[in-house]
């Protein structure tokens, strides 16, 4: 029997309820989102490799350990994808750049086992942008396989650099992604798409396995439809992993992945306003005011602030520009760097992508960054949760160069990675049909609180429940400048 697309959005904590009472077959639902995939996959430009076979033997190894009463909890069953920077044995894992397309690692990451340990079902490897931006891009086309669509207006961008894991949730090709933020690729396509994501403390998801950009701010995230269904996620796959050395113990209060408490009547919530550019979408201030509106209702006191005076932003890019430098110097070195997509590259020689300044640089930003976790330190204590808008303007067009776009404030963004925080990016509304989205921001290991605000919010609205509409065009004719014409299939 075919499965209806309510049943295909009903996101990770329905579906796994289903499967575990036996209403739902794991062998039908992936063949339900690998329907779905190959119809609307490509237009959207949102999976490098699709794995239909693996996909298929994992969801009958679900069921025969269902027949056989074993549940091995609740991912047992339920299809997702990897951003494809996280590393799957004998599953090609390209960054999204060219000079890797044909990679095919021997080891699966951490997170990567851990989902086949838990009973999940892959169904492909996400588009992103090519090495996670760290190397810089200015367009959409930045991407082995071209750009990748939002579902709500396929001109425009989905955003970056966890594109594909952005537009695949939001389209309802899979129930939930893993993505990686270093800063801002889990909001900016959280944001994009209009989907929750989550970006946790630095170290609660082991990156061992997963493409290395700016090793002290680099971290995996789920990204799904709901608050509920990023906390199952996290409490399945956090945990501390001898392969990585920076991992760390789960958060508190998220027993077996679920969000407890709500908000505690008399949560501090510091408000932060609209940055002065670019200009919001027209709608986003009253839809940000509804926002709050619910979360006072709740319990909540909400109190306009501002954060610590530092130099976030600079900081942020001196650490990504001299880490990334480092992760990819092999590539840089061998002038590779001509092959990626992003016609910046053409020109620019070795040296053009070393840092500038000397060690000493170093050890002085580190000591700033010191300051500034200190600061941020302080701020927690008077406040629970940090509430502000996330990019709530249009998504750019795909092929539109992104540079005054980039050139926006961003201090939350910066000072969030800069410090390891937790944070949840969700959709607030739609504004002329595109989805304008919010974040909450805790402490170091406040996961549970900054779920828990989001999941109340979403208890009392229906903006996470809102569909694109889109229709079932044949898939697109091979794209010009060398990109890959759609998602390969693993048969």
């Amino acid at each position: 029997m075919a499965l209806d697309d309510d049943v295909l959005f009903s996101g990770v904590a329905a579906l796994s309820r289903r499967i575990q009472a036996r209403e739902l077959s794991p062998v039908e639902l992936a063949e339900a989102y690998l329907a779905r995939i190959d119809a609307l996959g490509p237009a959207l430009g949102c999976f490098v490799t699709v794995t239909r076979d693996r996909a298929l033997a994992d969801a009958r190894a679900a069921e025969a350990d269902l027949v056989a009463g074993r549940w091995r909890g609740p991912l047992h069953g339920v299809p997702y994808g990897l951003k494809d920077l996280v590393d799957t044995a004998g599953i090609r894992t390209t960054f999204g750049a060219r000079p890797y397309a044909d990679r095919a690692p021997e080891r699966d990451a951490t997170v990567a086992r851990r989902l086949a340990e838990a009973g999940g079902v892959l169904l492909g490897k996400l588009s992103m942008i090519e090495l996670a931006g760290g190397l810089g891009y200015h367009t959409g086309e930045a991407a082995l396989n071209g750009p990748c669509r939002t579902p709500w207006d396929p001109t425009r961008w989905a955003g970056g650099s966890s594109s594909g894991a952005g537009a695949a949730v939001a389209a309802g090709l899979v129930p939930f992604a893993i993505g990686s933020e270093t800063w801002g690729s889990i909001t900016c396509p959280a944001a994009f798409c209009g989907v929750t994501g989550l970006r946790p403390t630095y170290g609660v998801l082991s990156r061992a396995g997963a493409m290395a950009l700016s090793y002290t701010l680099d971290k995996l995230g789920p990204m799904a439809r709901t608050a509920e269904d990023c906390a199952l996620v996290l409490g399945v796959l956090s945990g501390v992993d001898p392969r990585d050395p920076t991992s760390i113990a789960p958060p508190p209060g998220l027993g077996n992945g679920k969000v407890r408490g709500g908000i505690p009547r008399g949560l501090r919530v510091a408000v932060l306003g609209f940055p002065e550019k670019p200009a919001v979408a027209p709608g986003a201030r009253a839809a940000y005011e509804a926002a709050q509106a619910v979360l006072r209702d709740a319990g909540a006191i909400l109190t306009p602030a501002a954060l610590p005076d530092l130099p976030y932003e600079p900081l942020a890019s001196f650490f990504i520009e001299a880490e990334a430098a480092t992760a990819f110097e092999e590539l840089i070195r061998s002038g590779r760097t001509r092959e990626l997509a992003d016609r910046s590259h053409a020109t620019r020689k070795p040296d053009d992508y070393l840092p500038k300044g000397n060690p000493s640089d170093y050890v002085r930003a580190m000591r700033v960054r010191g300051e500034v976790q200190r600061a941020l330190a302080g701020f927690f204590a008077r406040y629970d949760l940090v509430l502000a808008p996330n990019l709530p303007y249009p998504p750019p067009r795909v092929t539109e160069n992104f540079d005054a776009m980039f050139a926006f404030p961003d201090l939350l963004g910066a000072a969030g990675n800069l410090a390891g925080l937790p944070a949840v990016a969700l959709p607030m509304g739609l504004v002329d049909g595109l989805p304008v989205s919010m974040q909450l921001v805790g402490a170091p290991l406040e996961e549970a609180r900054v779920l828990a605000a989001a999941a109340v919010f979403q208890s009392r609205t229906d903006h996470h429940l809102a569909r694109p509409k889109l229709a079932r065009p044949s898939p697109p004719s091979a794209r010009a400048g060398g990109h890959l014409s759609g998602p390969v299939t693993i048969r």
